[in-house]
């Protein structure tokens, strides 16, 4: 019992930190993915200019100032992750938080909130995959949440 317990804690703790540490590269990705497909190609050729020194230095400095944000978001995930996947008809449902959680985000702040909207969501939908893709790697998707 004590076994499964800290396996369950260590599940949770793991979870935390992927999502936390992959929120600012989703929200890189998924921003860069929209502006290329609504032909916004400014962002490349942008990238394929600026030194590669540089564009590390603003992904860190970007990384650093979104821990306020993102370390939040991966106690959200645990949230859902404990209250979700209880049982087997609620599991389906899991990681569902994290896009709403983005909209709510877009909704709360930023002004134009159509311009963040699709960012923000699509970057919870990514953050879900790897929610999910984690699940399945603990092998907790075949008999629910440990307890």
């Amino acid at each position: 019992m004590r076994a499964r317990r800290k396996a369950g804690t260590i599940y949770l703790l793991g979870l935390w930190v992927l999502i936390s540490a992959l929120a600012w590269p989703a929200y890189v990705f998924s921003s860069s993915l929209l502006a290329y497909l609504q032909g916004d190609g400014w962002q490349l050729d942008a990238w394929s200019q600026t030194p590669k020194r540089v564009m590390l230095e603003h992904f860190l400095n970007g990384y650093q100032q979104s821990l306020s944000i993102t370390l939040p978001l991966g106690l959200i995930a645990v949230a859902d992750y404990l209250l979700m996947s209880r049982k087997r008809i609620s599991w389906w449902l899991a990681g569902i938080s994290l896009p709403l959680t983005g909209a709510l985000l877009a909704l709360m702040l930023f002004q134009q909130a159509a311009n963040a909207l699709p960012t923000l969501v699509l970057t919870g939908l990514l953050l879900a995959i790897a929610y999910r893709f984690l699940d399945v790697l603990a092998g907790f998707t075949r008999r629910g949440r440990l307890r």
